[in-house]
């Protein structure tokens, strides 16, 4: 039963993120359909931001996470703002499509980072990662990236490919990707012993969390399935789909973020950092060099920690 709600929500996610990609790609040359994404984020958006105000005013913490995702989905949606942020992010103000993904990122952003400020603790992991949970992610990934690029809109499979950064696995490409590992297992090492001198006891519920999440796929097979699920979906979609358009620093920070069971932590600044490397790996050697990196990364932590 588990298994069937997995399949049927990633069939909305997936269908709900081609219809939004087909109508902000329409919006470049419709101005109605333009005016329909205006109000599809801006009608939300305000009414996620007087909520959210209107809570924040009665002292309830959570009213800051409605208005920071609300203030997200809505700045976007002003051309003033969008030429600021064309300043320090690869966007096109006027198009649609940027307009479209900026609404999105910034509303998402807004949810961890407000959630963050409120509960700066690690997330409590309620479940272990299955072999089934890990097909969902890689499946999602890979295809949320493909239809993010446009992929069956505005672009063919192998021009979708391309968009992302994929190449094919040159000695080069792989040498790199290998290499790579060794400096992000610096960072994260540096970052793990600074927690566990300044932050112990978060240390011991980051070392609780990642016990629990792996404990389905200690393994060989399990860690590797592990290893290409993360690598792969995360990869695709970070530094493949948003780092070109939306920049490097963005791109590393949503990916620190995403990782919520290591809290408010100098292992969070190391992800953040990881994900800069990974960032620069992708900028210049392409993200087939940036999966191989994390896949290989994540399957060896698993190996050691099993």
């Amino acid at each position: 039963m588990e298994a069937i709600w997995a399949l049927l929500s990633l069939a909305i996610v997936i269908a709900a993120a081609y219809g939004l990609v087909y109508w902000a790609n329409r919006a470049e040359h419709d101005r109605s359909a333009r005016v329909g994404l205006y109000i599809l984020f801006g009608l939300p958006g305000t009414f996620v931001t007087i909520y959210g105000l209107a809570q924040a005013v009665n002292a309830r913490e959570t009213g800051w996470v409605w208005l920071a995702v609300g203030l997200g989905l809505i700045l976007p949606l002003i051309p003033s703002v969008r030429r600021l942020l064309a300043r320090v992010m690869p966007i096109e103000p006027s198009a649609a499509v940027d307009m479209t993904g900026l609404c999105v990122l910034f509303g998402v952003l807004g949810f961890l980072i407000t959630s963050y400020i409120i509960n700066p603790n690690p997330a409590e992991i309620s479940d272990a990662v299955s072999v089934s949970d890990l097909a969902v992610q890689f499946v999602a990934g890979i295809v949320l990236a493909f239809i993010a690029v446009g992929a069956g809109i505005k672009r063919n499979l192998r021009e979708a490919a391309v968009r992302l950064g994929l190449t094919w696995p040159t000695p080069r490409v792989i040498g790199v990707g290998l290499g790579m590992v060794i400096v992000v297992l610096l960072i994260l090492t540096g970052a793990g012993v600074l927690t566990e001198i300044f932050q112990p006891n978060v240390s011991r519920e980051i070392a609780k969390a990642t016990e629990e999440i792996t404990t389905n796929v200690e393994s060989p097979i399990g860690a590797v399935l592990f290893g290409l699920g993360a690598g792969a979906s995360e990869e695709l979609l970070v530094r493949g789909a948003i780092q070109p358009k939306f920049g490097l620093f963005v791109s590393a920070l949503l990916f620190a973020l995403l990782h919520s069971q290591y809290g408010v932590s100098f292992v969070l600044v190391g992800v953040f950092l990881v994900g800069l490397a990974l960032g620069l790996e992708r900028k210049y050697f392409g993200t087939t060099a940036a999966i191989i990196t994390h896949a290989v990364f994540n399957t060896i932590s698993v190996l050691l920690g099993s």
